[in-house]
């Protein structure tokens, strides 16, 4: 084979591939794109007017729900210092976005946080294992910081109206379960929990999927929808899930 043609079929080749990757990522957008409906009609039906974002990291959770249609208040806590400045630039056009330099969990204090490498979307209070450092090693933590931690009792005590209707969303990396530990007052107001469910532990301490549904049973909140799979890449088991969660009628 000359040269030409050693030439062409690479060129065949990697464009074959950009085609396939391209389908793929065309296919996932769609597949975002239907998670990001569903959950604005579920926004919708259950009537709220306040979301809580917890972990919010710079912002992309409620910058989605904004461009899905829904107008109420967000109230966005992210600890780490570099995700909060790129978040604060990220709200700061929009006047019913508010933003604190923050960690919420099970008491008011200050705590250090492991910060990943991923732009911080794997930081955690809690141990990385080594399934997740071996499947994502470019989430792996680089540095700690000292950061303020709050409860949303005591972070919403002023904030929030009795009647308030509140959505509950948590990426806070296997410390979901103190997040609502420290969330026994406002609870009463939420109608609607969003959380990522782990199959399989990723961090020291979390709660995996049948602990966090037997959780949020007690807590009042059932199971109505899924989004956003991601799966180990070697072998293709799914490792977490979003659920989302309404309160039972």
């Amino acid at each position: 084979m000359n040269l030409y043609e050693v030439v062409k079929n690479g060129m065949r080749t990697s464009l074959r591939r950009a085609g396939i990757e391209l389908a793929r990522t065309k296919w996932i957008k769609r597949l975002m794109s239907l998670s990001a409906s569903r959950r604005a009609t579920t926004l919708r039906y259950h009537g709220i007017q306040t979301v809580l974002d917890v972990g919010a990291n710079v912002g992309q959770y409620a910058a989605e729900i904004r461009e899905w249609g829904f107008q109420g208040r967000i109230i966005s806590f992210e600890p780490t210092s570099a995700a909060f400045k790129a978040l604060s630039e990220r709200a700061s056009a929009d006047a019913h976005w508010s933003v604190f330099n923050l960690a919420v969990g099970a008491e008011d204090g200050v705590a250090a946080i492991n910060v990943s490498s991923n732009a911080g979307l794997s930081s955690s209070f809690m141990p990385m294992l080594e399934l997740h450092r071996h499947i994502y090693p470019e989430a792996n933590y680089v540095a700690t910081e000292k950061v303020a931690v709050t409860t949303l009792d005591s972070a919403l005590a002023d904030m929030i109206t009795p009647d308030e209707a509140l959505m509950l969303k948590m990426d806070v990396q296997g410390f979901e379960h103190f997040v609502l530990g420290g969330a026994t007052s406002i609870l009463s107001q939420v109608r609607l929990i969003e959380c990522e469910l782990s199959f399989v532990p990723l961090y020291e301490g979390q709660l995996v999927f049948p602990q966090m549904l037997a959780l949020l049973d007690t807590l009042g909140f059932q199971l109505v929808g899924f989004n956003n799979v991601t799966s180990n890449p070697e072998s293709g088991h799914c490792l977490q899930i979003d659920g989302i969660f309404a309160r039972k009628q």
